[in-house]
């Protein structure tokens, strides 16, 4: 799996990192949130050692969640390497490949701050995670040149329908930054981005 040389930080708390697979031909993103418990790491993929060694000197790792079956990428690595917990969503876990610490359910709080989201229609346990004023999605949605901003091609579905529904649930949550499994983060306006693309 390739890896990333560097993070930025997308807001206060927030960071974000990516990289290119050739293999599936695109852009594996991912992001860490610092919380009261320490480092959150949401789909991580690999961070070359010196720049992960300077994300956990902002807080220490506490937990990996995983917002789909198809994210396994470098959890493993990372739960065996911090000494961390991984959590998933029940019907995720067959897919992972991995056994996962803790398995998480629609509307629980994670973590004492991530809102659990189940988004039915995309990936096997597809979930998206709602803290403070961000939401972080797998792959329900993507964000992606050349396609920009919108939903996850059907032919990656399980049903496209279903989960065109299922995002119409994210709008009850208030938030202004959107993250994504692929592609760069929305940092501003995201909830009416979000309105627009599924009106």
């Amino acid at each position: 799996m390739p890896h990333a040389e560097e993070f930025q930080q997308v807001t206060d708390g927030l960071y974000f990192w990516q990289a290119y697979d050739p293999s599936v031909r695109v852009e594996l993103s991912c992001c860490a949130r610092r919380t009261a418990r320490g480092l959150v790491f949401i789909d991580p993929i690999p961070l070359a050692s010196e720049a992960l060694a300077e994300l956990c000197d902002i807080a220490a790792p506490a937990a990996i969640i995983l917002t789909n079956g198809n994210h396994a990428r470098a959890a493993e690595n990372y739960r065996q390497r911090f000494s961390i917990p991984l959590f998933a969503h029940a019907a995720a876990v067959a897919e992972l490949g991995l056994t996962v610490d803790e398995e998480i359910a629609d509307s629980e709080i994670v973590l004492d701050e991530f809102t659990v989201i189940t988004l039915r229609g995309a990936a096997p346990g597809e979930i998206a995670l709602h803290a403070g004023g961000a939401l972080h999605v797998g792959d329900a949605l993507i964000h992606l040149t050349p396609h920009g901003f919108t939903l996850l091609p059907e032919k990656y579905c399980t049903d496209a329908r279903e989960l065109r529904g299922s995002l119409e649930k994210l709008l009850r949550f208030p938030f202004e930054v959107l993250t994504f499994a692929h592609g760069l983060p929305l940092v501003a306006q995201a909830r009416p981005r979000l309105v627009e693309l599924l009106a």
